[in-house]
């Protein structure tokens, strides 16, 4: 990692303090950081791991996640404009935007450290508390993301079993049900293998007080309760998939028992028909 510490934009006179606009988006299910670091070259990268820290400007960066979020700190509209633009070819989206997004300010040079949902204070910044603040803020905006799919995923499903109780009938096409199926198993797959939401940062191992920051991050954005219930709304939609599965499973059986008889009761008329070949042939030709 490279050594560097901040310098102090946006000064008030008075209080001796720098104050930073972060806000967080997201923009893909994936970045490729190795590539980014290997093609953007005209800005500085303040590190080499994950979440990767880049310099756009004095005193204005932009905090990349593998997981598809980017938080900007003090990045005009214009910049980050152009920066997206430069980003495009490394991020795996389904979309061209997304409606997800986080605000918050951070001051820095009081004397003592402080978390809300609006604002964290701190006394001193360095590219690790860059790397913590983003990396929470790039969760909840990842985790707003499958929250949403989810809720959708859980009404599309609810109908189908909402027809399943009332009539009996799917009102959907196997084909349709099977589409169904796999959305909700790649919101699954996606959950464990991109957002790591389970891991911490590197640096919070090493330093006591950067554990204790994501901590009280972590806590005010509810990062654990929501990965919970994203969890258990995830595991639920997996138990209606296979239901759903088998339900399918069964039905198809069933019209395979249905053919299975009709050609049986076929066979059996065949004993009793007049002796018309001509008959006989077309029935065992079709049938």
């Amino acid at each position: 990692m490279i050594g560097w510490f901040c310098s102090m934009p946006s000064k008030d006179t008075k209080s001796q303090l720098a104050k930073y606009s972060l806000e967080t988006v997201y923009i893909g299910e994936y970045i490729d950081l190795k590539r980014v670091q290997e093609n953007i070259k005209h800005y500085s990268f303040l590190n080499r791991d994950h979440p990767l820290v880049v310099r756009l400007l004095k005193d204005q960066y932009a905090v990349l996640t593998k997981f598809g979020a980017v938080t900007f700190w003090n990045v005009p509209y214009r910049l980050r404009s152009q920066f997206f633009n430069e980003l495009k070819p490394y991020v795996k989206a389904k979309k061209e935007s997304y409606p997800y997004d986080e605000d918050t300010k951070v001051i820095v040079g009081g004397e003592f450290d402080r978390v809300t949902f609006e604002k964290v204070s701190l006394s001193h910044l360095d590219v690790n508390h860059i790397k913590i603040i983003s990396y929470v803020l790039s969760q909840s905006v990842a985790l707003e993301r499958y929250e949403d799919e989810i809720e959708t995923s859980l009404s599309e499903i609810g109908a189908i079993v909402e027809n399943l109780k009332t009539s009996g009938k799917a009102m959907l096409r196997e084909r349709q049900v099977l589409k169904q199926i796999g959305r909700v198993l790649s919101v699954k797959q996606t959950v464990v293998a991109h957002l790591s939401l389970f891991d911490k940062p590197e640096e919070v191992w090493e330093s006591p007080d950067l554990e204790n920051l994501y901590n009280k991050l972590n806590a005010e954005y509810d990062l654990r309760d929501r990965f919970d219930v994203l969890d258990e709304k995830t595991n639920y939609l997996s138990d209606i998939s296979q239901m759903l599965m088998n339900f399918l499973a069964e039905k198809r059986n069933a019209f395979l028992e249905i053919i299975i008889i009709i050609l049986f009761i076929v066979d059996l008329m065949l004993w009793f028909l007049p002796p018309f070949p001509e008959v006989v042939t077309f029935i065992r030709t079709w049938f």
